[in-house]
């Protein structure tokens, strides 16, 4: 190619890219608004979803995250109180056991939220026979159709001092000195509470991880086996890059349920004994609904909010699927 034919295809490929750009300041690309115009009729069959999103989806919490800085009592006239709900919850003498628990649970719900379904992900997509792996699936579903309070009451009753399952194993194994009442002592019951739903297999999660396994081309499993790389290295090295975009959302999915749920902690302790298993979303319930302090209650929400965002935003910056990576 000459040198005149290489300033001529440079300049033409310039025109080409000009192009769009001219006719768009000409009035050529419809703007935003005009496609808007010009599809009104979509839009009005859509209004009725949005007004019902905004009423019962976006209005209630942006509320409550209002009503943090007001004294606010169902049947009495709101009044405003500043930082006054914030200032008496952290100058509360229970708020560091409440933190502590939090983190503590936080911690454990990144490893049974992210890591327990990823292996067991790992081990059934090993699995070389199509049938089995459908088996082990159905066998995950399983356990999904049973509500989660009739979980929670069946591990009470197995945590029952007098005729529970642990206690009687222990018995039955002559070791009766490690009995105890296991949701009364305030040195165990935070980890009973834990150790319910042992192996802790989320049906869910290893489902989202076998979705992400499945993606992952075949030739590049042949070419892992090629260069050697099997087992547990082609499993940090190929399988956990890979499915990086699974492994943040549980992740997120993990920080969302450490730092606000408390419903097993309800029923099973209702933050007791004392106060060995509240947590900050139990204390928010208790304000709510049993002292009637909805303001206060709605400030413990707003900081519970700014907890999750923050830990979510720390894990959208840390986590880069390679997917992603690519793109840049």
């Amino acid at each position: 190619m000459t040198e005149r034919e290489r300033v001529a295809r440079q300049s033409n490929e310039l025109q080409a890219q000009e192009e769009p750009i001219a006719r768009h300041r000409s009035g050529g690309l419809p703007t935003t608004w005009q496609a808007m115009r010009k599809s009104w009729q979509a839009y009005a069959l859509l209004m009725p979803i949005f007004i019902l999103l905004i009423i019962f989806n976006y209005y209630p919490p942006i509320l409550g995250l209002l009503r943090a800085f007001y004294r606010w009592r169902p049947g009495v006239e709101a009044s405003f109180v500043g930082l006054q709900h914030f200032n008496v919850y952290f100058t509360s003498p229970e708020t560091p056991r409440e933190l502590l628990n939090m983190f503590k649970l936080l911690l454990f719900f990144l490893f049974t939220g992210s890591v327990v379904p990823f292996v067991m992900a790992e081990l059934i997509f090993r699995i070389r026979s199509n049938d089995a792996k459908e088996l082990y699936r159905l066998f995950l579903i399983i356990p999904m159709l049973v509500p989660l309070i009739v979980v929670i009451l069946l591990w009470k009753q197995i945590y029952d001092p007098n005729l529970g399952l642990i206690n009687g194993i222990l018995e039955a194994l002559k070791i009766e000195a490690l009995s105890r009442n296991w949701l009364g002592d305030t040195a165990s019951a935070l980890y009973a509470i834990m150790f319910m739903g042992f192996p802790w297999v989320s049906g869910v999660g290893t489902l989202i991880y076998l979705g992400g396994l499945g993606q992952i081309s075949v030739s590049i499993f042949d070419a892992c086996e090629v260069d050697g790389c099997t087992g547990i290295r082609r499993t940090l090295q190929i399988d956990l890059p890979l499915v990086l975009g699974q492994v943040r959302l549980m992740t997120i999915l993990a920080v969302i349920a450490g730092i606000t749920s408390f419903q097993t902690i309800l029923v099973l302790t209702d933050g007791g004994p004392g106060f060995a298993t509240m947590v900050p979303g139990l204390t928010m319930f208790h304000k709510a609904f049993r002292t009637q302090q909805f303001g206060y209650a709605a400030a413990i929400g707003m900081l519970l909010f700014i907890l999750t965002l923050a830990a979510t935003l720390v894990v959208n910056r840390a986590v880069h699927p390679a997917v992603e990576e690519t793109g840049r």
